[in-house]
C-alpha cells in the first residue's frame, strides 16, 4: 500500500487546527458540496471486470479472460485500481457518504470540521462537530464528534462512530467512553440500504453526552497509585521486563517509559486529575495521537493519524480501555 498522503489525496478542517496537522483551513462552516471539494473528494470510484491473460499466445499476443466473481475497485478520475474484490462488493461514494450528514449539518446540529482521504483514496474520513461539549473538569472541555470511515480497497468497513476529543491536548477518547454501538457496515450490495441507519448514531449522539460525562466522572475519581499505573502502562504495551529484550520488546519499553513521562506533562496535572485513571490513560492517548514512532519520513503526521484511527494505534487505545474496564 502506498504510504500516507499521496498526490492525489486532500483534507479540509474548520476552526481550529485539527491534532494532525493536516489538510486546507476553510474560514465558514463547510456545506456538504465545499466540503468534499476541499477535501479533495469530488470523485468516484467504479466496479470493472477483471481479465488474465490465458497463456496460450505470446506475451504481446494474449487472449484474455474474464475472471468470474470478481470485480476491480478502480478510482474513475486517475485510473488507479485500489483492489480487487469479491462481485458481491459494494462500494459506497463519497457523496453518498456525506449525504446522511447535510440534514443535521443543515439543522444547526453539527459542523462539517474534517475530511479528506489517504492512500489515494483507499480510506476517507469526515468528522462532524456537535455542538454541546463536555466539561467535567473545569477549563478542561471534551468537544463531541461524529467519526465516519470508509474504505475503497476493503480494508475497512463503513463505520460511524461517537467520537470525544479533549481539548486541552487533542487526545482521541473513542476507546474509552463506550456510550454507543456506533454504525458498522461491511460493502456487501445492500450496504446502501443501511446508510440511512448511520444516521441513528447521530441521532443518540446526544443522548449519550450524559453518558460520557458520567463515565468520565468515573475515571477522574478513581486513583491509581504509582506502582498500580506502571503495571498499568506495561500491561498496555505487553511490556516484559527482563534481562535481555529483543525488538519488539525494546519498541514496548520505549512506549513504556515514555507514556511514564507523559504522566507529569501540564494535561495530566490539570484539575487534580494526576494520579487518576483519567491521567493513566490520557497519557497513553497522548503518547498515541503525538508521539509513538510512526514510519513516514515527511509523511509521519499522516501516517500517524492513519494509524490512531484505522491501524495499530486505535488497537492500543482500545486494549488500554479495555485494562481500566471501563463499562457502559
Amino acid at each position: 500500500m502506498a504510504a500516507g498522503i499521496e498526490e492525489k489525496d486532500g483534507m479540509m478542517y474548520t476552526g481550529e487546527t485539527p491534532w494532525h496537522k493536516l489538510g486546507v483551513k476553510l474560514n465558514n462552516p463547510a456545506t456538504a458540496a465545499e466540503a468534499i471539494a476541499a477535501a479533495g473528494l469530488d470523485w468516484e470510484v467504479a466496479r470493472q471486470p477483471v481479465f488474465v491473460g490465458s497463456g496460450l499466445e505470446s506475451q504481446f499476443n494474449q487472449d484474455f479472460i474474464e475472471i468470474p466473481n470478481k470485480v476491480a475497485i478502480v478510482r474513475e478520475d486517475t485510473g488507479e485500481a485500489f483492489a480487487v474484490m469479491g462481485s458481491n462488493y459494494q462500494p459506497v461514494q463519497n457523496t453518498e457518504a456525506f449525504r446522511f450528514f447535510d440534514e443535521m449539518v443543515g439543522l444547526g446540529e453539527a459542523i462539517y470540521h474534517t475530511a479528506g482521504s489517504l492512500y489515494n483514496g483507499r480510506r476517507v474520513w469526515i468528522l462532524a462537530k456537535l455542538p454541546e461539549d463536555i466539561e467535567v473538569i473545569p477549563g478542561d472541555p471534551i468537544n463531541n464528534y461524529i467519526l465516519f470511515m470508509n474504505s475503497h480497497d476493503g480494508t475497512t468497513a463503513m463505520r460511524v462512530i461517537n467520537t470525544p476529543i479533549r481539548v486541552v491536548c487533542w487526545n482521541t477518547l473513542t476507546a474509552a467512553l463506550r456510550t454507543s454501538e456506533g454504525f458498522y457496515a461491511k460493502h456487501t450490495r445492500n450496504i446502501l440500504s443501511k446508510v440511512s441507519q448511520a444516521r441513528n448514531v447521530l441521532n443518540l449522539a446526544t443522548a449519550h453526552r450524559d453518558i460520557m460525562a458520567k463515565q468520565i466522572d468515573r475515571l477522574v475519581n478513581t486513583r491509581m497509585d504509582e506502582s498500580a499505573t506502571a503495571d498499568y502502562i506495561k500491561n498496555v504495551y505487553n511490556f516484559k521486563q527482563g534481562e535481555s529484550y529483543d525488538d519488539q520488546d525494546y519498541r514496548s519499553r520505549n512506549s513504556y517509559m515514555a507514556t511514564l513521562e507523559l504522566l507529569n506533562h501540564p494535561t495530566n496535572t490539570l484539575g487534580g486529575i494526576q494520579g487518576t485513571q483519567y491521567a493513566a490513560f490520557n497519557a497513553v492517548t497522548y503518547y498515541i495521537d503525538h508521539l509513538r514512532p510512526v514510519k513516514g519520513g515527511k509523511d509521519e503526521d499522516s501516517k500517524r493519524l492513519d494509524g490512531s484511527w484505522f491501524g495499530s494505534g486505535a488497537k492500543l487505545r482500545q486494549r488500554a480501555s479495555d485494562l481500566l474496564a471501563v463499562s457502559k
